[in-house]
């Protein structure tokens, strides 16, 4: 199951292999002043984080969010987890961008990242055939 979500111009998808999440449609400016930081897992998290779909549904917003690796190539950000998605598991991917949507100059003003309650959410399942 893929199911690709959109927010404005934001979108979070699969890469072609199934390895690892996509960001794409952030603004020129918050991509290069993410380029130029180095920022600690607990920030990425804060932004753009990926967790394991949980058996009760309202236990979602307690989920701890995977481990992995974040980089930026060209206007994508990527997330591949430190463990490869599992066939038999549902994910859901959230990005916490409504602030950095309206106004992506105020990342670079105060250098921070913002957690709102907006976000974008992703859910999907990797099926490897």
């Amino acid at each position: 199951m893929v199911q690709e979500s959109t927010n404005n111009k934001l979108l979070i998808r699969l890469n072609s292999d199934s390895s690892a999440l996509e960001l794409s449609g952030l603004a020129d400016q918050a991509l290069e002043e993410l380029r130029t930081d180095s920022l600690p897992d607990s920030l990425w998290t804060n932004f753009f984080a990926v967790y394991e779909e949980p058996a009760d549904p309202e236990m979602r917003d307690f989920q701890p969010a995977l481990v992995g690796t974040y980089t930026i190539e060209g206007a994508l950000i990527r997330f591949k987890p430190g463990d490869n998605f599992r066939d038999t598991r549902l994910y859901f991917a959230r990005c916490y961008t409504k602030l950095l949507l309206q106004d992506a100059e105020d990342l670079i003003k105060t250098r921070e990242l913002f957690n709102s309650n907006g976000y974008i959410e992703y859910k999907f399942s990797v099926s490897k055939k």
